[in-house]
């Protein structure tokens, strides 16, 4: 699949409508590290206790198929997942004809932040910027 660019706008209008995805992507995320952490011993071989094992065992991957489902629907859409804990979300995006990553978190209204791909989150910089050089260069064009 190659890759989906964002303008700034787009990308922001993609957050309004995936914010609810996310933010159940999330809560699966938390229920299935909950879930995977959990080890239940029993004291005996009931088929009660059988049973209980086998139902766990099905409601955890349940919640697996359905966050897997979510995160390619995201994937389709042109988002990035970069972590799940922390649900740092990218999209790629264009700006003096090089590449750069578009960064959001749930947390946040809107994109605030940009990167260079190999330069990671650490070294993001304000979308202020972007809309900076952007105005500079219609004042050129002027």
């Amino acid at each position: 699949m190659p890759k989906i660019y964002f303008s700034l706008r787009q990308a922001n209008e993609l957050v309004k409508r995936i914010r609810k995805d996310v933010e159940l992507l999330s809560d699966l995320n938390e229920q299935l590290s909950m879930l995977d952490n959990t080890k239940i011993e029993f004291d005996d071989d009931s088929m009660e206790n059988f049973l209980l094992e086998v139902e766990l065992n099905r409601h955890f991957h349940e919640k697996n198929v359905e966050m897997y489902l979510l995160l390619g629907s995201l994937i389709r859409q042109g988002c990035v997942v970069r972590d799940l804990e922390k649900m740092e979300i990218d999209f790629y995006s264009k700006h003096a004809e090089k590449e750069i990553v578009l960064c959001w978190k749930p947390t946040e209204e809107q994109v605030l932040f940009w990167h260079y791909p190999k330069e990671g989150i650490e070294k993001r910089r304000s979308v202020k910027e972007l809309e900076d050089a952007y105005l500079e260069k219609l004042d050129r064009l002027k």
